[in-house]
């Protein structure tokens, strides 16, 4: 009976510091706080070597994730680099102990599309690749938002040359945002759904869906009132270039 107890208790325990980890990350990604977003990765790695917990590496990588493509929007390619090896011997870990978890495929993926940004030059190489690993996302588990979110995401930043569109990329990032809504636990004080939401929020503005974009920058704000990266650049950007919508 004490085992048991313990046990629960260890779980209990986990759960509350991957719930206050998620929150953290959260709060820096609405903020645009991000040295707070690296002060939280640096926690979760000593977390993550102090309790082996798998649920928080995918945390902890989706949290990499997030970073890196802050470093390569901003130049910070050393950074970039750093986090990027991390997190890749990090989804090499997740997938020895779980090689049927669809995220971790997307996630892959993701990284692959980050590593074309890193290294231009090798960039047929590592596209097909980012490719080849969203596409496994997507077979193993078709419900899953992720895949959905990160195929929409080769799609619009794919140059149109090697086959991209933006056009193309709206219905994707539509039906990854209707399955984060499917199940509402997935969307609540979660950075990754914010996220998407803006992604499709600027594939219509980019795409000519004016008032689309318009209606979808209000709702994210009426769920995330401080989001500031969308209150205080993205959004007035926008209708100063959109004044009659």
């Amino acid at each position: 009976m004490r085992t048991a107890v313990i046990i629960l208790w260890l779980i209990g325990t986990l759960t509350v510091k991957a719930g206050d980890f998620r929150l953290e990350i959260y709060q820096a990604y609405i903020s645009s706080d991000m040295d707070r977003w690296a002060s939280a990765i640096r926690s979760m790695e000593r977390e993550w070597e102090r309790s082996g917990d798998h649920l928080l590496l995918y945390d902890l990588t989706e949290a990499q994730y997030g970073y890196i493509a802050w470093c390569i929007s901003v130049k910070k390619r050393a950074e970039a680099e750093q986090y990027l090896r991390k997190a890749e011997a990090n989804i090499e870990t997740l997938l020895a102990h779980d090689p049927d978890l669809s995220k971790v495929y997307a996630l892959k993926g993701a990284l692959y599309g980050f590593r074309v940004g890193l290294e231009p030059l090798k960039a047929p190489f590592y596209g097909r690749k980012s490719v080849d690993w969203n596409g496994r996302a997507i077979e193993l588990d078709p419900q899953d938002p992720q895949g959905w979110m990160e195929r929409a995401n080769i799609e619009f930043y794919k140059p149109a040359v090697f086959g991209g569109s933006k056009q193309r990329a709206v219905p994707l990032y539509e039906k990854a945002v209707g399955l984060y809504e499917a199940n509402r636990a997935s969307t609540e004080k979660s950075w990754i759904y914010l996220n998407c939401l803006s992604a499709l929020a600027n594939a219509y503005a980019e795409t000519g869906s004016i008032r689309k974009a318009d209606s979808l920058y209000r709702r994210i704000l009426g769920i995330e009132p401080d989001f500031k990266w969308i209150k205080e650049e993205v959004y007035p950007e926008f209708r100063k270039n959109h004044p009659g919508v």
